[in-house]
């Protein structure tokens, strides 16, 4: 939404029909992951916070974070994990999703919480969650009991929030590490990421040692401000759930490569171009139809950094793939629209829905 703003703009925005603005902050449908909306701050004209065109926000403007730096959101912050059989413990309510992140509107009181219309200014209505579904719910373990967590993220712009926007115990999220709460019945393991969030691209918790994790669980994620890996003592600290992600249901198999993803790339003369060769081997005797595979280009700036933590540079969707019993398929192809960064190290791997653990290859220079 630009300058000048109405209540009319307001109200064909919210979908509400007033023009009374308190109505329509009160009433309307106003998406929470806007980051630009009516929040709970103090001061009744936030202008100054604008450019000097008021064409947009200035970038140093904060008055959407709100006085607590939840962005408008009624995001629960807990200093214990606590017991899982306690109903106040943050565990406890994390299982039973009680921690949602919902939309808190300004209450209207004049000194803490006012009404102002310059809040709707640069509103987007159709704004994304930045956190989206768990990658797959079937995850095989390597001969490391080892295996990993993804979730798919979306690219916040200038108008969307972003994991690095919002704060908790005035932090920013990505000072916070990803966490997940794996439990059936009465038996319960937390396990976190070993890196602290990233302000964009995917997130995950990779984990090792799993021998006791192996059969079906409920897995729900959740923020920490300390890292555990399985078997950890618990920690004072900050805790509070992922925008109110829910259970998911997930099944950790036993280790046994039954499919290998190799992936083999070179730059091409002009380090413009990737071309890469993926085979896809099936070491199972009956025939494997793979979902969403897909090959993936990230870059670190270390050789000791590990390839997974790096930033994702693209995607390459393959689809649906059929490998016969013992078989292997072959899929090669290019990848452009890049130009390559020497400072940078190139990774690749293929992957398809519940085949994630294969290894990555550093991409090769022209010859």
């Amino acid at each position: 939404m630009s300058l000048p703003i109405g209540m009319g703009d307001i109200a064909a925005a919210v979908g509400y029909a007033s023009g009374d603005l308190g109505t329509l902050i009160r009433n309307g449908v106003i998406n929470k992951f806007s980051k630009f909306k009516p929040v709970g701050n103090g001061a009744l004209d936030y202008s100054s916070q604008m450019n000097s065109g008021r064409t947009e926000w200035a970038s140093g403007a904060t008055w959407w974070k709100g006085s607590n730096g939840h962005c408008g959101l009624s995001i629960q912050e807990f200093t214990d994990l606590g017991s899982i059989s306690t109903a106040s413990a943050f565990l406890y309510k994390l299982k039973n999703e009680q921690l949602p992140w919902n939309y808190e509107r300004p209450q209207g009181t004049v000194g803490s919480q006012p009404y102002r219309a310059l809040d709707f200014f640069r509103y987007k209505g159709d704004a994304e969650p930045p956190v989206g579904a768990l990658a797959a719910t079937d995850i095989w373990l390597d001969n490391n009991y080892a295996g990993q967590f993804d979730w798919d993220t979306a690219a916040a712009d200038a108008y969307t929030l972003g994991l690095g926007d919002i704060l908790l115990n005035n932090q920013a999220m990505t000072n916070y590490y990803l966490g997940v709460l794996l439990w059936k019945g009465s038996t319960y393991y937390i396990i976190t990421s070993s890196s602290k969030f990233v302000a964009g691209g995917s997130i995950s918790v990779p984990f090792t040692g799993a021998q006791s994790l192996v059969g079906s669980w409920y897995m729900v994620p959740f923020i920490s401000s300390r890292q555990y890996s399985i078997g950890s003592s618990y920690q004072s600290g900050i805790y509070a759930s992922l925008f109110g992600i829910g259970n998911t249901e997930v099944v950790l198999h036993a280790p046994g490569t039954i499919v290998d993803f190799v992936v083999l790339a070179a730059w091409n003369s002009t380090n413009t171009v990737i071309e890469y060769d993926l085979e896809i081997t099936n070491n199972s005797a009956s025939s494997r139809t793979l979902t969403n595979v897909a090959i993936e280009l990230r870059t670190t700036t270390s050789p000791s950094d590990a390839p997974s933590t790096g930033d994702l540079v693209k995607t390459v969707q393959l689809g649906t793939i059929t490998v016969a019993g013992n078989g292997t398929v072959s899929r090669i192809g290019t990848i452009s629209e890049l130009t390559r960064d020497t400072s940078k190290i190139y990774w690749i791997r293929g992957y398809a829905d519940g085949y994630y653990n294969a290894e990555w290859q550093q991409i090769e220079e022209a010859e």
